[in-house]
């Protein structure tokens, strides 16, 4: 039966990141690419929390764009990543915005986070 739920879920976020991926590139389409976001709203320096699939595709569109990504909030330090992982138990970086990345218990990860830092966060449906 977990094996079932666990598949379902799997398939629900694969849904979920294939809508996410339809309005990227929407966007970047219609000449609004993420970075505007970022620009408009003076974010120059950002943290992402989780390390997944659609967090490296925003890394490399942010960094692309001139927009320092301070590091990673993740709770797996093993990743292989260019920048600083942190967990929410440790002091974050300094950013003016926090960006999650992950549909899972996103209300909860941004209350969480709310209490650790005065910064804007959102996830990246918001953003999108």
């Amino acid at each position: 039966m977990n094996e079932m739920i666990d598949l379902k879920q799997r398939i629900d976020l694969l849904r979920y990141n294939k809508q996410l991926l339809f309005r990227w590139i929407r966007r970047i389409q219609t000449g609004n690419p993420i970075d505007t976001f970022f620009r408009e709203n003076r974010l120059e320096h950002a943290a992402l929390y989780y390390w997944n699939e659609m967090s490296e595709l925003l890394y490399y569109e942010l960094k692309k764009a001139g927009i320092c990504v301070a590091g990673v909030i993740d709770e797996r330090k093993d990743l292989k990543f260019p920048l600083p992982v942190y967990s929410k138990a440790e002091e974050l970086p300094d950013v003016d915005a926090i960006v999650i990345c992950t549909a899972l218990d996103s209300a909860k990860i941004e209350e969480e986070l709310r209490k650790q830092k005065n910064c804007l966060i959102f996830t990246l449906d918001d953003l999108l």
